[in-house]
């Protein structure tokens, strides 16, 4: 209607003024999931955590390692036996339940295996001397497709 009497250019600019705002608002509220999920994740990691600082120190010494060893592909193949082909899809900041306690680690999910490595060595005992190693849980290998 609008265009007939002449109003086509603030017809038009009003058209993209609404469009880029309705782009905007979906973008807003997509960064406002992602916040609350962030959010919600790490109030429950800190929650399961067995000291609220330890668990805050320990994220932040992980990041800074992350960081400083080129990041968590890197990390991910200088700890454990990849293949060739073989990607890291995803890793997570999580705690392994083990009867010594929870221990806080990353959980790396890759092409080809969901693997679990310590953030810090744990101590354990040899010929009466106490040693360090970090702990990895058991490598579970996905069938071929």
């Amino acid at each position: 209607m609008l265009r007939n009497c002449g109003f086509v250019v603030l017809s038009d600019s009003m058209n993209n003024v609404r469009d880029v705002l309705g782009r905007w608002g979906k973008k807003v509220g997509e960064a406002t999931r992602k916040a609350e999920d962030l959010a919600g994740n790490t109030w429950q990691h800190l929650k399961t955590a067995p000291s609220l600082t330890d668990a805050a120190l320990g994220r932040i010494a992980q990041g800074t390692k992350v960081l400083a060893e080129g990041g968590y592909e890197k990390i991910f193949k200088q700890t454990f036996d990849t293949i060739p082909e073989e990607q890291l899809k995803n890793s997570y900041a999580c705690y392994l339940s083990t009867s010594a306690g929870p221990v806080m680690g990353i959980l790396y999910v890759s092409t080809a295996k969901l693997a679990f490595c310590s953030d810090n060595p744990l101590s354990y005992k040899a010929d009466n001397k106490t040693e360090w190693s970090y702990y990895k849980g058991p490598e579970c290998a996905f069938p071929p497709f």
